[in-house]
């Protein structure tokens, strides 16, 4: 019997003790749904150790990645500059091969030095609004009334 079909038993079984009383069928059938609920979560939790084994084992080698990664792109800007710089003091402004073609171009960028000293016309100002949920979980369990907020209960399960 899987987890779904247990589930589904023992909501049958509640729903038809709220209209019958508990015979010694029923209680058996009770006893006999709860042990095969436990050896059920049993496996669950073996499947689910397994599974966070191995997303733990992927987050390590993301990162590990994601380090290489960002070596890699800080070589390849080190290598830009070196060549950037070297055609800049050779004063050359294209090199081609048989395979690359490379050259200057002129660009242009504003470098700013103190945001705040700027005349506010040149100012962007962005403002985040987000929901102070701990000011609002307070309230409510004050009595308030949050218009737009309320708790949830939830059942978060825990494999240790």
């Amino acid at each position: 019997m899987n987890l779904y079909e247990i589930t589904r038993e023992a909501l049958e079984l509640a729903s038809l003790l709220e209209t019958e009383e508990l015979t010694p069928e029923l209680e058996a059938m009770l006893v006999i749904n709860q042990e095969q609920l436990q050896a059920k979560a049993g496996n669950y939790a073996k499947v689910i150790a397994n599974i966070q084994s191995d997303a733990d084992s992927i987050d390590q080698e993301i990162k590990r990645l994601k380090a290489m990664k960002e070596s890699k792109d800080r070589a390849i800007t080190r290598l830009k500059e070196a060549l950037r710089q070297a055609m800049l003091v050779s004063a050359i402004d294209k090199i081609e091969s048989p395979l690359f073609k490379l050259s200057l171009r002129r660009s242009e960028a504003v470098e700013v030095d103190v945001v705040e000293a700027l005349p506010s016309e040149f100012v962007n100002v962005k403002n985040v609004v987000t929901a102070d949920k701990v000011a609002i979980k307070e309230a409510i369990k004050r009595g308030e009334n949050v218009f737009g907020a309320r708790i949830i209960e939830n059942f978060n399960l825990q494999i240790k």
